[in-house]
């Protein structure tokens, strides 16, 4: 008997567990995205081993590669498998061409692709989230969450500090978190000439730039294992370490189709299956078959070459038997076809993810018993949410969607850091540069044989490093003409012809407060990305152009329709203008003519006209994509409340970049991490059966905040400048 019992208990095992087998029918969560934002998420909810957590990735697991892992090789990754490889509409208001927008296709992200640059961005960024209508979004609000995702590593040497302006104030890092974050074991020399440079032009040099005062030079850490000198993603730093959880599961190469609500109509166009699969874009073949991590087609082993495999999965009997004994505790047999948890008065509750490996295979469907969290990031999440009934009814209904959510915001507001490559090279042969390794086959030699050996050189670093966020004061000797321009505008001046009369609300917040950062001495307007060769590339911080994502189908194998509007509004063009002709003035100063500079592009002598063309035609961005499913009250065209549920859901929620109502000056890793790591101690603290003990309290809004009666929008359209808002607030406890 006692035989037949055990035989019988691991037969169950083996079903209800993920390894080599099928998932279970439902899950406490289920995490859509396996990025930056969805690993972060699913590797805390499972910290606590009385609640099940499943996270569907679209993109495979990365097997190793060298462009994934050696920081010498950033950039290769961008068209590659691990690249959705998405484009967007021709841009109108540049030259009419599209431009391709990377996004990470795998688990891990754009942490696989990413150029590994790690900073936060200012104060007063994360107080503009605040002015936005989000309390508990501060600066200090979020500073837990940043130390807590990073394990911080200081520069090597006490000299390498002194030459290349590195300080670290320690009371603002962490040093136990999972993501590694470090400096490259090789420093280019042409870094500190710039930052000489800049000195000499009056830029300050921002000695630790993840402070909160970044606008100045600044060496930037990277998302670096400073032991192997490889790129922490986070796959190895969220996912790895605790891949033997009994209670996560994770699944690769499952594309989510739609989100299932108790009681309403589905998109039965999601469901069909159709011999034509347009999800990645045009420059990669449509996904194959990917193995499933756990719960797929089969068990994936990741092996280095040369190495022993490493096992994606490692679980002890002893592991999947305490897991077994807790649910059976709590009873997590499969769903039954009748039991939905009942609705929640006057909102949509998400009870299930339907997914597929392609558009050629049958759909699954798994359930969800507490929350479904969506992290696609900036252009699939507010497609998802569109294509599972939630968004502009007018979309939905031109694509026979059944309407659950009529919610304007979904997909708008979408605004990146916008950049223009210039080029001036170096030419002076006594300063090493990333191009001697296409220049000098033994440098590039040399470079392999340092990095195998005992990882350092060239290698372990990318070719950015040393850049500079300088405040647009900075370069225009204190003039205000472009904020002072930028003032003037109306919100609907520069917005796609037919926005939304709540859109237009929260554009002239927006703008407001761009304005006021754009003439701010102490806040940076640009960037400059230095190469290390002689391209000085300019960013812009402060973008105001508006575009959108949307679906021109019910299909979701179909990729949404991206048009970010670049520089449809002036002034960014303005910006970027300014910042060019303070290069020319970088390469004439008595620091950086060392380096003997060729002025190439925009070419010499050129007049602002000419150099206005030169933007539109090579004009590309920073892959920084935020806003489509904005952090906003509803009256202001948000999407997600302070707690990041979807407006009109009681269990929904979105976590990724798509959320940031407004961009920060700074690259994203770091901003989404924090901001995943936070959206973790909402999620735990929202549900009452947590055994996550909860010590830090904060106040945020529920519903959607109240506009004052300054806020209006007139008979045109045109909306007013909402100047403060009055907030409806409970206190809830949330876990740091």
């Amino acid at each position: 008997m006692l035989a037949i019992a055990l035989g019988a208990l691991l037969l169950r095992l083996s079903q209800a567990l993920p390894l080599n087998g099928p998932l279970l029918h439902e899950y406490d969560y289920i995490v859509v995205g396996g990025g930056v934002a969805g690993l972060t998420v699913a590797s805390r909810l499972s910290q606590d081993p009385d609640v099940t957590v499943l996270l569907l990735e679209a993109g495979p697991a990365d097997n190793h590669e060298l462009f994934v892992e050696v920081p010498g090789m950033i950039g290769d990754g961008i068209g590659s498998i691990y690249d959705w490889n998405l484009s967007t509409v021709p841009q109108t208001a540049l030259d009419g061409a599209p431009r391709s927008v990377p996004q990470g296709f795998g688990l891990g992200g754009s942490s696989l692709i990413n150029g590994m640059l790690w900073n936060r961005g200012s104060i007063g960024d994360y107080d503009d989230f605040v002015s936005l209508g989000n309390p508990g979004w501060s600066w200090d609000d979020m500073m837990p969450y940043f130390q807590r995702s990073e394990s911080y590593h200081p520069v090597a040497s006490l000299e390498l500090a002194m030459n290349f302006s590195i300080e670290a104030n320690m009371s603002v890092h962490g040093t136990s978190g999972p993501v590694n974050v470090s400096f490259a074991h090789w420093f280019w020399g042409t870094s500190a000439v710039l930052f000489d440079a800049l000195n000499e032009l009056g830029v300050p040099t921002a000695y630790d730039p993840n402070m909160g005062q970044i606008a100045g030079a600044s060496f930037l850490p990277l998302s670096l294992d400073p032991v192997t000198a490889t790129r922490s993603t986070a796959r190895r730093a969220y996912y790895d370490p605790v891949a033997d959880r009994p209670n996560l599961w994770v699944s690769t190469g499952q594309h989510a189709t739609q989100i299932f609500f108790q009681g309403m109509e589905a998109n039965d166009n999601a469901t069909v299956m159709t011999s034509q699969d347009n999800s990645l874009g045009q420059g990669i073949p449509s996904a194959p078959d990917i193995p499933g991590i756990f719960g797929g087609t089969s068990t994936l082993d990741v092996s280095r070459s040369g190495q022993p495999p490493t096992r994606l999965i490692s679980r002890t009997l002893g592991s999947l038997l305490r897991w077994f004994r807790r649910a059976t505790k709590r009873g997590l047999s499969p769903r039954q076809a009748n039991g939905a948890e009942p609705m929640v008065p006057a909102r949509l509750r998400a009870v299930g993810v339907e997914y597929a490996a392609n558009s050629r295979r049958p759909r699954q469907t798994v359930n969800a018993t507490r929350e479904v969290i969506i992290a696609a990031g900036a252009f699939h999440s507010p497609q998802l949410l569109m294509l599972s009934g939630i968004g502009p009814a007018a979309v939905l209904q031109e694509n026979n969607i059944p309407l659950n959510m009529d919610l304007p915001g979904v997909g708008s507001n979408l605004h990146d850091h916008g950049q223009v490559w210039t080029w001036y090279p170096y030419n002076n042969s006594a300063f090493s540069t990333p191009l001697e390794f296409i220049t000098d086959p033994a440098f590039a030699e040399d470079a392999w044989t340092d990095y195998w050996a005992n990882r350092t050189g060239p290698l372990t670093s990318g070719a950015f490093d040393g850049v500079a966020f300088p405040a647009l004061a900075a370069i225009t000797n204190g003039s205000t003409d472009i904020p002072d321009t930028a003032s003037l505008q109306t919100a609907s001046q520069y917005l796609a012809n037919g926005t939304h009369s709540s859109i237009l609300l929260g554009y002239a917040r927006q703008l407001e407060l761009l304005t006021t950062a754009l003439a701010d001495p102490t806040r940076a307007s640009y960037e400059i990305v230095n190469s290390n060769t002689g391209a000085l590339t300019v960013a812009n911080m402060r973008p105001l152009s508006r575009g959108s994502v949307t679906i021109n189908s019910s299909l979701p194998f179909d990729s949404p329709v991206i048009d970010p509007r670049y520089s449809s509004n002036p002034i960014d063009a303005q910006v970027l203008l300014a910042a060019i002709r303070f290069n020319e003035r970088l390469i004439a100063t008595e620091s950086l003519s060392q380096l003997h500079p060729v002025h190439m592009y925009p070419p010499p002598h050129a007049t602002d006209a000419e150099v206005l063309q030169w933007i539109n035609t090579h004009m590309q961005t920073e892959y920084h994509p935020v806003g489509t499913c904005a952090m906003m009250p509803y009256q202001l065209g948000g999407v997600v409340s302070p707690e990041l549920l979807v407006y009109g859901t009681s269990n929904l929620r979105v976590v990724d970049s798509s959320i940031i109502p407004i961009l920060p000056a700074a690259h994203l890793e770091a901003v989404v991490y924090g901001i995943a790591e936070k959206a973790a101690d909402i999620i735990k603290a929202a549900s009452p059966r947590s055994s996550i003990p909860t010590s830090f309290s904060f106040s945020y809004d529920p519903l959607p905040a109240t506009p004052s009666a300054t806020s209006a929008v007139t008979e045109n359209g045109e909306a007013a400048v909402v100047t403060h808002f009055v907030t409806v607030v409970a206190t809830q406890t949330v876990y740091i």
